[in-house]
């Protein structure tokens, strides 16, 4: 059986020492590319079951390939509701990314559905643990601290309530949504308008007031090097079908390099 001491979430023990954490996204349901993708060194993997066809079963194997390596598995969840949370992290997943959320009370929902009693409503019935050798009676009491949340902003509302949703206990990132910011903001499909980028250098500043990292993704290291310089310190730099094995490693090693 695993020792205890493995149950820790790459992503929070950074943030937590003032590092950076540096990510990519998992271009399909495959784990030949999940298995590249953690290879080139990111702290977290993004899982998307949001906007990707497929769900848990198609990607169930991923997590368990993050685990193995200590990169932390990031799934996103289609929407807040806790059958997606159950089925996300029961396959392995130690990080929950919740979209669209307006509201503190939103935001505290997410929490909830992502611990355990009795800081949250989470059942019980974890999988993944018989893949890996690892006892329940190691995992379980260790699960609520090694499960991170990050709440992605992408309203008007989420951007009117950010500082009651930045306040709320258990909320790990802020997460700025650049597309759905722009959208909403009148410029769909144009995230690089000025209006919106003013809107996104601002936001790390306005998380930070309540001590939350900001969350961004974008794509190549000049991109992110930009958000780096604007205080987000939690990035997903791209997918190795954008930048390829060898760009997505190398970006990860420049921009680790601006964080020291």
């Amino acid at each position: 059986m695993r020792p205890l001491a493995e149950f820790t979430n790459r992503i929070t023990e950074q943030l937590a020492a003032g590092g950076v954490a540096l990510g990519a996204a998992l271009p399909d349901a495959s784990d030949l590319l999940a298995k590249w993708s953690v290879d080139t060194g990111i702290d977290f993997l993004w899982i998307d079951l949001e906007h990707r066809s497929y769900g848990p079963y198609e990607v169930r194997w991923v997590p368990i390939i993050c685990r193995a390596v200590g990169c932390a598995a990031m799934i996103r969840v289609p929407g807040l509701d806790p059958l997606w949370f159950k089925k996300a992290l029961d396959i392995g997943a130690n990080t929950i990314m919740v979209p669209q959320i307006n509201t503190a009370e939103e935001a505290r929902r997410a929490v909830e559905y992502a611990k355990y009693p009795p800081e949250g409503s989470r059942g019980i019935s974890p999988l993944w643990t018989q893949f890996l050798d690892v006892s329940w009676h190691d995992y379980l009491p260790a699960a609520n601290d090694e499960t991170a949340v990050v709440v992605q902003i992408e309203t008007p509302a989420g951007l009117e309530n950010l500082d009651e949703i930045a306040r709320v206990d258990g909320v790990d990132v802020v997460f700025a949504g650049p597309q759905d910011l722009a959208a909403s903001l009148g410029h769909i499909g144009h995230p690089e308008h000025d209006e919106v980028q003013e809107l996104l250098a601002g936001f790390p500043a306005r998380v930070a007031e309540h001590g939350r990292p900001a969350g961004i993704t974008d794509v190549g290291l000049e991109a992110c090097t930009r958000w780096f310089d604007c205080g987000y310190r939690f990035i997903n730099v791209g997918t190795i079908a954008h930048l390829g094995i060898d760009g997505l490693a190398a970006a990860l090693t420049e921009l680790r390099q601006r964080g020291k």
